[in-house]
């Protein structure tokens, strides 16, 4: 018995020093873990960038923003580039369109998405917001939760941007008085602490872009916005070319490229590649995005402001008068829903971001403009080449007995149909019915109709008579 209690001594003494051993090497383990890819040695390679977002990061045909921030990543990656961002987009209205499935569906392993969602689920709970209320977040969150899972699922990686600090904004802080601005800074701050929680769950899969950080430096640090010598300027002053925004929304070319820097900083720290450090823009390549030489200004920061008389032609359409507008435009022809296509009169030649009028499939129009005007409803239209008028919608009209009505915010439309006033505007409902069907039942009542009045007559006729041969 005592060789035996001395042999299970042993054992003990062993697990003992087994289980001391894990457990003091356990948090070293885990501290790696914490670690960042490139402190780990973990690199990613990749074929495709893809974008998802809104207008920050898509929607500029003409390319008059651009190139965003992807593309410029793309470039200096050297990979092929898809945007699948949308102007206007929430993060409902993306996954209502499904144009993160479209990602997940046609790309996998290989694949760095680029995100920015959110701006505008901010921007339409402003009102809420200014009093403290940011339940919106919670939304917000689920439905990034949805996209992430989405893409990860097929082995893609995202970088997802965090919103800037929304105080700062010129679209907001024009509309609010400044003793309201520290709502929408505690609002981003929170948004940027649940979209961290978030990626943490997906591991390596999903890391933050500090959009946060990287423009309250370009805002607040005038090192930060000079090239070579000469100075990007900064909000609220907006131009087309030499400043950080072109409008009260959306950043110009250059700050694009200097955002891209900042992109591709966090993108060579927790998206390594195998091959080495990507390279940035260089300041020549920066400058390139500007009109600024010599450190001389060529570009006004100063606003002009254009107004548009006469005919209305394709080459330049807008109804703003210096302000943001969100308008929803719904078609409805005998209960089915006609969609408007994208960018109709967008941003051309003639008035560049001057006007900036989309269509972004959602059934709402942005304007962001310093174009003055007094165009309505009926120049949407005839920009688009359909017809309307209180006697014609599109291809159909009211001549076979149809009808054609328009709810204006809610309201039934009486005024003038040759000129749809839009000031003040925010929701436009036009529909078309059609004349009720005659049923069989009703075909033959009214096809006897005309027999039964004629014997009608006939008889009274005979009666008639019959009474004048008596006398």
């Amino acid at each position: 018995m005592h060789k035996v209690s001395s042999k299970f001594a042993k054992m003990n003494c062993f697990l003992l020093l087994a289980i001391l051993l894990l457990s003091t090497s356990y948090p070293f383990v885990q501290a790696q873990n914490e670690n960042t890819p490139e402190e780990e040695n973990i690199t990613f390679q990749y074929h495709t960038i893809a974008s998802l977002g809104d207008s920050t990061l898509g929607s500029d045909p003409s390319g008059y923003r651009g190139p965003f921030a992807s593309v410029h990543a793309a470039n200096l990656m050297n990979l092929d580039y898809y945007e699948g961002a949308v102007g206007g987009d929430r993060s409902w209205t993306l996954i209502d369109a499904g144009r993160h499935t479209t990602i997940a569906e046609n790309y996998g392993n290989g694949t760095l998405v680029t995100m920015m969602v959110g701006a505008w689920d901010f921007i339409d709970s402003d009102v809420e917001i200014i009093t403290g209320d940011y339940s919106f977040i919670n939304e917000l969150a689920e439905n990034i939760t949805i996209i992430l899972d989405t893409l990860v699922a097929s082995d893609i990686d995202v970088l997802v941007w965090n919103l800037p600090n929304m105080s700062f904004l010129p679209f907001l802080t024009q509309i609010f008085p400044t003793e309201l601005h520290h709502y929408f800074t505690e609002a981003s701050n929170e948004w940027a602490k649940q979209l961290n929680h978030i990626a943490e769950r997906y591991g390596d899969d999903v890391q933050v872009f500090d959009l946060m950080t990287a423009s309250d430096d370009l805002l607040q640090n005038k090192s930060a916005r000079m090239i070579l010598g000469n100075e990007v300027t900064s909000p609220p002053m907006v131009c087309a070319k030499n400043c950080i925004m072109v409008d009260s929304l959306h950043p110009t070319s250059v700050g694009q490229g200097l955002l891209a820097n900042y992109m591709m900083d966090a993108i060579n720290e927790k998206f390594p590649s195998p091959n080495g450090t990507y390279p940035l823009l260089s300041g020549e390549e920066l400058l390139s995005l500007t009109t600024l030489t010599n450190n001389t200004a060529e570009d006004s920061t100063e606003a002009a402001t254009i107004f548009i008389e006469g005919e209305i032609t394709e080459e330049c359409f807008d109804w703003a008068e210096s302000t943001y507008r969100d308008m929803y435009v719904t078609i409805t022809i005998d209960n089915e829903y006609i969609p408007i296509p994208s960018y109709v009169g967008f941003n051309t030649e003639l008035c560049r971001q001057s006007t900036h009028v989309m269509y972004s499939g959602e059934e709402a129009i942005h304007v962001v403009s310093n174009v003055e005007n007094m165009l309505t409803l009926n120049h949407f239209f005839q920009i688009w080449g359909e017809n309307l008028s209180a006697t014609t919608l599109l291809h159909k009209d009211t001549s076979d007995g149809g009808e054609i009505t328009l709810d204006v915010n809610g309201l039934r439309y009486e005024g003038d149909w040759a000129a749809i006033p839009l000031e003040g505007i925010i929701s436009l409902d036009i529909v078309y019915t059609s004349p009720p069907a005659m049923t069989v039942e009703e075909d033959i009542e009214d096809d006897s109709l005309p027999g039964f009045s004629m014997v009608l007559v006939l008889v009274s006729t005979f009666l008639a008579m019959a009474v004048i041969r008596r006398k």
